[in-house]
């Protein structure tokens, strides 16, 4: 009972020296705001090749000036520490340029799996809509039923309007020739009456009227012009 007591307090002073020379264990470090895009870090980048080349050419705007001062010690050295910086900076330029190509390559990357995705999604909806549209149009079995409905249907219909223009109000035995035959025949004998100076019977009232001659004045003899007589109330 006496031995864990001092167990613990040589692991307390064992924690504190250790803490004393090491120090304290950093604390993980708070979480971020969402990572930047491509676009981003290519904005980024633009504006520091901007800022890198105007101080290329305000080193070399120095090194005109140094160099028209004279070729003393003092301007050459200013000179040479102006073409140092220059070097470095545009050994920047040309390094931020080189990973400004790979981000601006994996962002057409990155758009071009964006447009291949929605293709492909594009394509799926529309596979699956056609699915439904031809599964709503049954078989070709269907159709071709469909086909033969409809032209059975225009046949009845044929016979029904052909049923329907038949008229029923002419007595059966009707002979079209017969009555032609007969037409004729009073035709003939009422134009008989006339030339032997008859009286003719007048026309019914549902045949039109016949032309009545009437002689031509200063005419040829024999010769008659044909006035339609007029209508029957």
């Amino acid at each position: 009972g006496i031995a864990l007591p001092i167990v613990i307090a040589s692991k307390a002073r064992y924690r504190f020296a250790m803490k004393r020379l090491f120090g304290a264990p950093k604390a993980p470090p708070p979480a971020g705001g969402p990572a930047p895009s491509l676009m981003d870090a290519s904005g980024r980048i633009d504006a520091r090749v901007t800022d890198l080349d105007a101080k290329v050419q305000k080193c070399d705007e120095d090194i005109r000036r140094y160099m028209a001062q004279g070729k003393g010690p003092s301007q050459k050295q200013l000179v040479m520490q102006c073409m140092k910086r220059k070097k470095m900076y545009e050994q920047q330029r040309d390094q931020i340029l080189g990973a400004q190509f790979n981000v601006n390559a994996l962002a057409g990357a990155q758009e071009q799996a964006d447009i291949t995705a929605m293709t492909v999604e594009a394509m799926q909806a529309g596979h699956q809509d056609l699915k439904q549209r031809y599964a709503q149009m049954s078989n070709a079995a269907d159709v071709e039923k469909l086909m033969d409905s409809m032209a059975d249907l225009h046949d009845e219909m044929a016979e029904i309007s052909e049923a329907l223009s038949t008229s029923y109000a002419v007595p059966d035995g009707f002979d079209e020739s017969a009555f032609e035959a007969e037409f004729s025949a009073l035709e003939e004998e009422m134009t008989a009456q006339k030339l032997a100076g008859l009286s003719v019977a007048p026309a019914p009232d549902y045949l039109p009227a016949a032309a009545t001659p009437l002689p031509v004045a200063g005419g040829a003899a024999g010769e008659a012009a044909v006035v339609e007589a007029p209508a029957r109330a």
